[in-house]
């Protein structure tokens, strides 16, 4: 299914060049431009609803495990978290020696099969730029979120408005 719906995107954006010709007129009376745009919404909006029941079926019996999805995150052992952790520190001791430092810590973490807290914590460019309890905050993938609630939440009150609109036809 989900095959399916890449596909159907591909398949709309392809229809881009088609709608972007469409705007060009060679003559008043020409009809050829309507033609074109027609079909091209025609194909995109049977596409789109194409790919609209594939996500109903793809989704309806989805269940989210949150314990089972915190257990997945902590399977590197931090090392999933190791970007943002270079970043900060960077701001600190600078990029390059951060992006040394924070390297050589995941590289003994996975060699040495250690947690990548305790090799962070063995060096002493890490622990001059970070505090013990800060690392531990970089390395929760709980607090890496960035905009993402609010993304979620400006998409989850536009389906809410679009639904009410639908609703009230």
């Amino acid at each position: 299914l989900s095959q399916d719906i890449i596909a159907a995107a591909a398949q709309i954006r392809a229809l881009v060049p088609l709608a972007l010709d469409a705007m060009q007129t060679e003559h008043e009376a020409d009809r050829t431009t309507s033609i074109m745009m027609s079909r091209a919404l025609v194909q995109a909006c049977e596409l789109t609803g194409d790919m609209l029941q594939r996500m109903i079926s793809l989704f309806e019996g989805l269940r989210v495990f949150p314990e089972r999805m915190r257990e997945n995150l902590d399977l590197s052992g931090g090392l999933i978290m190791a970007e943002a952790l270079m970043l900060e520190l960077g701001r600190q001791i600078g990029r390059q020696r951060a992006h040394d430092a924070v390297y050589d810590a995941a590289q003994a973490s996975v060699n040495q099969t250690r947690p990548f807290r305790e090799t962070l914590a063995e060096d002493p460019h890490v622990s001059a730029g970070l505090t013990a309890s800060q690392v531990d905050a970089l390395l929760d993938p709980a607090r890496y979120t960035g905009l993402c609630r609010q993304f979620a939440e400006r998409g989850a009150a536009r389906a809410r408005e679009v639904a009410g609109a639908i609703g009230r036809r």
